[in-house]
This record gives C-alpha cells, structure tokens and sequence, in this order.
C-alpha cells in the first residue's frame, strides 16, 4: 500500500483522547497521523489538488471541533473519512456528490512501458465502476478499512458493501488479467488464444471486455488470473498524491488560533448535521438530515392532492348507490346483496351476465304449444281505429351462430443441438501434434481421456458457436515407437481420435575396412651388379 504513516488502533484511542481534552498538541498529532490519507482519498474524489486540499482542511477543523459527537474511540479512522467525503460533496455545487475518479497519472512516474499500459489500464477500469463500487474498492483495498468501516463512510450496510467490494474486485483483475493473459496465457486456453491470435498492437476498449467476459467463465483462466492479478497491487500502482506543504501550518493555526474563532465555527457549522452514531448525515442524497441507504420517510398527502381525493370518493360513492337502486352496475352484470355477518355491513356482489338459459324441453304429456302462441309478458293488443284488437303475432326462434374454431399455433422446432466437430491426425510424428476441435449449430462443452500412453493439453473445455480450438496431444514416450486413443465426450455426441507416432531409428554407417597388416621385418637383399671386362 502507498507509504503514508500506519496509525493503529490504539493510536486511534489516544489520539482521540488528547482532542477531547483539548490538548494543543493534538491538532498537529491528528495532521501528521491522517492528512496524507485523507488527501488522497479526496483527491481520487474531487480530480483537484486544490480543492483535496481544501477539504481535508475543514474535515480536519471539524473534527476537532466536533470530536464529543463521537462515542466510539473505535471508529475515528472511518469518521475523519466520512467528515471528507461530506466537504467533497459540499465543495463541488451543483452536483449531487463526488465527481468520480481522478486523471491518469503521467507518463513519467513509471519505468517501463508495461507499468504505464496497467496504470492506465486501473484507471479505465475505475472509471467504468458506479461511485458506491469504486469508494468501497478503494477505502477497502488501498486505505486499510474493513468492510464495515467502508459502509460507515458510504451509507451502507456491511452486507451491502461487500456486495459492491466483490463486484469491484472482480471487474479490475478481470480487466487487468485480459491484458496480461493475452500476452502469457494463450497455450494455456484455446479460445482465449482464438481472441487474440489475430490482433496486433494494444488491446481496445471492446476487445478487452471481450476477454473479460471469458475469463469471468473459463476455469483455466481463472486459475491463471489467481497468479497474475491481484486488486491491491493494481491500486497500490496508482501514485499518491500529497497535500501541499503549506495545509499543516494552515490546519493547526485554524484550530488554536483564538483570533480565528469565527472562522472555526463557521466551517463546523457548515459540516452539516449528525445522526446519533456521530457520522455526518449524507449531503448528496435527497432529504437533510437521513443517512444514505436509511429506508425513506412517508411522504404525506399534499393540499393540492386533498380536493382530487374527495372528488373521487364521491363518484365511487354515486356508483354504488346507482347500483343499489336500479339492481345493476355499470357493466349491466345484476347485483345482489350478500349476507353479512353480525357484525359488518352487508356486502355488495356484481354478478356478470352469462349466456341464455336453454328453454326446458318438453316432456310426452305437455301439450304442444300453438305456431302463433306468444309469451304471456310479450303479447301486446292493438287496438286499431276501429277499436277491435289486433291478431298476436309469432316470435321466430333464433338461429344459432355458427363458431368458428380458433386456430391453433404449431410448435416452434427446438433450437438446433451442438455438435462437437473433430479434426484428427493419423500419426504425430515424433511424439507431439494437434487436434482441431469446432462447434457447429451451438456452444459445447467438451471432456477428453486418453489411453495407450498419449497425453493432451488441456482436458476440457468449451467452444461457443462456430468457435474452434487447438489441443495439444503428446506421446508419453516419445523414445518408442506406440500407438493410442484420445475420447472426446459432449452433450452434442462423442467421438476418438486413433494415433499413432514412429520414433526414427539412429543411422548406422558401416566401419572402414581394416588396412593390410604392416610386414613385421623387410629383407634386406643387395642386387648383384655384373660389370663387363
């Protein structure tokens, strides 16, 4: 972590005592102890030197001024944090909290070309975080505060920010093992390999979150991740930034100072309010006085909303008594009055209108009615000019209509199985070669066994759709001539590859023919030689 002071717990205790008994050392103790970690908290807030420094100067001047607001000695470090966070927020008008990370640092702070593309890199990443996940990642990670402390400065539960920390966590070394398995991960994981195989030069903003993606799911590349990438050596890049030399004079003076009283009071009574716990209540939420992540209160009805109200209540009221009287509701459903108990009023029931009761079919013995008979509640007699009434008339019966059948859907076909596609070689020459595995129709995931003294690299995996993949399949014995089985087994099917590999035999060259055998001893014969007379 940056190289500002440690203060423990039991500094935190004295150092809390000494500010409640008003001791003039104290000020300059609580500067030397907290000042370079509140002004790089505020600094990764605000993006502003100045205004870092700014806050972590009337932070400081409030809690000096404020320390008996506090009960627990335990909780000073996450209070003089929440005391920053309250001036950042009350620093920048107009908004509704922090500004969001700070600028890349330069390019000059770091030794090599790699250390600038990973700073970079942590830099990016926290500024595609929510501002609840990139405090906590940082107040948890890179100043030392427990989860619980965390949410303290933050306004939320303990649950709620080890939610957000793990998700933080996770998103930076997915983000950051993207870059660097790109580089040394590719023999290990076919498909990360597939990604980048083709690409040249640094990874784009698209390409990286791709790769994230597929870390967050690979077995093999999260493993890797776990001996590449860590979260706190990602923060622990970003350099520190120190307040100016001048805010300690400036602190200590505010504080003491007896001519600077109206100053004093003026920057306390702009901290704010407090809730019982001694934390200042959040600026930055809707409502004063309640803390963030508090439940909200019940809004009461307005006096413009009471007229609407009444106004309401009267129709509703109309309709039912409309309903009593004339025996049905709006609809034209009949309404009847239900029993009620002895203790309640009786209830109203709409009841909806349902089909026509069929007449009742007549039995052998009832007389079979007249053609021209009508029902007695329909007959009418007219009484013409002449005054003799006028002949009833018959009723035709109703045809019935004809329903047609609703038509009826086919299934839809299921989605198409995937199917594991396999490229085998016929021998492997000298004891190590590639398979080629494809994914047709959809994604598969695949296992491999291997028999008669192969090995392969590695032994499962999955191919999205379309995707394909190099394994790499080696002799155990590479030193002997063999042959043996790799299986693959898959949802979609299961096939086997039959190898086979041939170890060269070493040339041998025939010896040279051995030279004839040296004479053991030479004759030593003069010639005669014949001189004529």
């Amino acid at each position: 972590m940056p190289g500002w002071p440690a203060v423990g717990r039991t500094d935190d205790q004295q150092l809390l005592e000494a500010l409640r008994r008003t001791d003039a050392a104290a000020p300059a103790s609580l500067y030397d102890s907290y000042a370079e970690r509140l002004n790089d908290y505020a600094y990764a807030l605000l993006g502003d030197r100045d205004g870092a420094a700014e806050a972590v100067h009337d932070a400081l001047v409030t809690a000096h001024g404020c320390v008996d607001r506090l009960p627990e000695p335990a909780r000073l470090r996450p209070w003089l944090y929440a005391l920053t966070r309250s001036r950042c927020a009350a620093g920048t008008p107009g908004s509704r909290g922090p500004r969001g990370p700070a600028a890349a640092p330069d390019s000059g702070d770091y030794d090599t070309p790699e250390e600038r593309e990973l700073a970079a890199l942590v830099h990016e990443t926290l500024a595609e975080l929510s501002g609840p996940e990139r405090e906590v990642l940082e107040l948890s990670l890179r100043h030392d505060l427990g989860t619980g402390e965390a949410g303290a400065v933050l306004g939320l539960t303990s649950r709620q920010a080890t939610t957000r920390l793990g998700h933080a966590r996770e998103h930076l070394e997915n983000s950051a093992a993207a870059v660097i398995l790109a580089k040394v991960g590719r023999a290990h994981c076919p498909d990360l390999s597939a990604m980048v195989d083709s690409w040249e030069g640094p990874l784009t903003t698209i390409l990286r979150r791709r790769l994230s993606g597929h870390i967050s799911r690979c077995e093999v590349c999260l493993e890797r991740r776990k001996h590449h990438v860590s979260a706190d050596r990602l923060l622990a890049m970003v350099p520190m930034a120190f307040p100016p030399l001048s805010l300690r004079r400036r602190v200590i003076e505010t504080c003491v100072n007896p001519g600077r009283a109206g100053e004093r009071a003026a920057i306390v009574e702009a901290g704010g309010r407090f809730d019982r716990t001694g934390f200042p209540t959040a600026a930055d939420r809707r409502g004063r006085g309640r803390r963030a992540g508090s439940p909200p209160r019940r809004r009461r009805p307005s006096r413009r909303t009471a007229p609407v109200i009444a106004a309401v209540a009267c129709v509703l009221a109309a309709v039912g008594a409309m309903a009593v009287i004339t025996g049905r509701d709006a609809g034209g459903g009949q309404v009847t009055r239900a029993e009620a108990a002895p203790d309640r009023e009786p209830a109203l029931i709409t009841l909806e209108p349902g089909p026509e009761p069929s007449p009742p079919e007549p039995s052998p013995s009832d007389p079979e009615p007249s053609p021209t008979a009508t029902p007695a509640g329909e007959r009418k007699k007219e009484v013409g000019k002449t005054g003799s009434p006028a002949p009833a008339r018959s009723t035709p019966a109703r045809r019935p209509v004809p329903t047609r059948p609703r038509a009826t859907r086919a299934p839809a076909p299921p989605p198409p199985a995937g199917r594991l596609a396999v490229s085998c070689p016929t021998d492997i020459g000298e004891g190590a070669g590639t398979i080629r595995l494809s994914a047709r129709n959809a994604a598969v995931s695949w296992s491999a066994t291997t028999s008669g003294g192969l090995n392969v690299h590695p032994q499962h995996g999955r191919l999205k759709a379309g995707a394909s993949g190099v394994i790499w399949v080696t002799a155990a014995d590479p030193g002997e001539s063999g042959s043996g089985r790799v299986a693959f087994k898959s949802v979609g099917g299961n096939s086997s590859c039959a190898i086979s590999w041939e170890t060269a035999e070493p040339e041998v060259t025939d010896p040279p023919e051995d030279p004839p055998p040296l004479p053991t001893s030479t004759p030593t014969s003069t010639p005669s030689s014949t001189f004529g007379t």
